[in-house]
């Protein structure tokens, strides 16, 4: 009778379609996760302080999720377009191609090791995911980066190690900047909205 523990214990195979399926999953939780932490804080002031640990840690999850879907797409398009009522064109764009959207100004710094995901344009607003950095090194880069391309840092607040949320004005656009990081994924999205 084989051990049943030498079994489990068979690393996985990363090119495997349900392997490549689940991180797809958690990068798109981390990714919704972020865009509602951003939401939340983008209008929160700050005095550029770091929210206390202990007490504001007590409520954030500690675990991915397990029940994962299984049945993800894997061939997603390049590029969207569609017409929705009351709000008018969306666009949707994969890849280096999101730093060009309607609303995102051009030569927008982007940290060092950061790749560009998607990038999404409903009127006045356009959104940029970005991966491969962590909260804290996004917030550091762009404290400096921001200033030294003609921004003004409107806010700055977060938990050090886990999320980092900084609003900004310049260039005709108010933006924000949420950064999280679940386990060894870390997820960016900055919102760009035309004055």
């Amino acid at each position: 009778m084989p051990d049943s523990q030498a079994l489990d214990a068979t690393p996985l195979d990363a090119t495997r379609p349900g392997v490549r399926r689940v991180r797809r999953a958690t990068v798109l939780v981390a990714g919704l996760a972020l865009t509602g932490f951003v939401g939340l804080t983008a209008g929160c002031g700050s005095d550029g302080g770091d929210v206390p640990g202990p007490s504001a840690s007590a409520s954030l999850p500690t675990a991915l999720p397990t029940a994962l879907p299984s049945g993800l797409p894997t061939a997603l398009p390049s590029s969207l377009s569609t017409s929705i009522p009351g709000v008018g064109k969306a666009d949707a764009v994969t890849g280096a191609a999101a730093l060009h959207g309607t609303n995102v100004p051009a030569d927008f710094p982007v940290p060092p090791g950061a790749t560009v995901k998607v990038g999404t344009t409903t009127g006045k607003s356009s959104t940029v995911t970005l991966s491969g950095v962590s909260s804290d090194r996004v917030a550091a880069f762009y404290r400096t980066a921001l200033p030294q391309a003609g921004y003004r840092i409107t806010s700055d607040v977060g938990i050090p190690g886990v999320a980092r949320a900084l609003a900004f004005d310049g260039h005709s656009v108010t933006g924000s900047i949420g950064a999280a990081g679940l386990g060894q994924s870390n997820a960016i999205a900055i919102v760009f909205t035309k004055h």
